[in-house]
């Protein structure tokens, strides 16, 4: 579900952080200064309840000026399921899906997620002859 674009964005990601409780869980994402948007951090926060997480919040992104426009049209013109159009929308099919993995297995589980990105790094490595 990430894009390339989304990549990009998130790499001036500086930490994740989830706060989990009974009845929620808060996704807060940090980042350093960068050309997208001008939030140091975003959250969105999901209400827990007996049929699953349901968005209850997100933070609004403040886009800079001269990528505002397309984020507009990603947002309206695809329908697909990305990162960003995630954390905006939360009438996304399988957007709750997504905050159950985080909250219940990125978030306790880093190091699986870690290794299996370190893994696919050494094949790309190992195919292009780069080690």
């Amino acid at each position: 579900m990430i894009s390339d674009q989304d990549e990009n964005m998130l790499s001036f990601m500086i930490d994740l952080k989830v706060e989990k409780g009974n009845d929620y869980c808060k996704i807060m994402l940090l980042f350093c200064s960068n050309p997208y948007f001008r939030n140091d951090v975003i959250v969105k926060e999901y209400l827990i309840t007996l049929t699953g997480p349901k968005a209850s919040y997100s933070t609004p992104i403040q886009w800079h000026d001269h990528f505002e426009q397309e984020a507009y049209s990603r947002r309206h013109n695809n329908s697909g399921l990305n990162f960003f159009n995630w954390f905006s929308d939360h009438s996304l099919a399988g957007s709750d899906r997504i905050a159950e993995y985080i909250c219940n297995d990125l978030w306790p589980n880093p190091l699986k997620y870690y290794m299996r990105k370190m893994a696919a790094g050494k094949g790309a490595e190992k195919r292009t002859g780069n080690n």
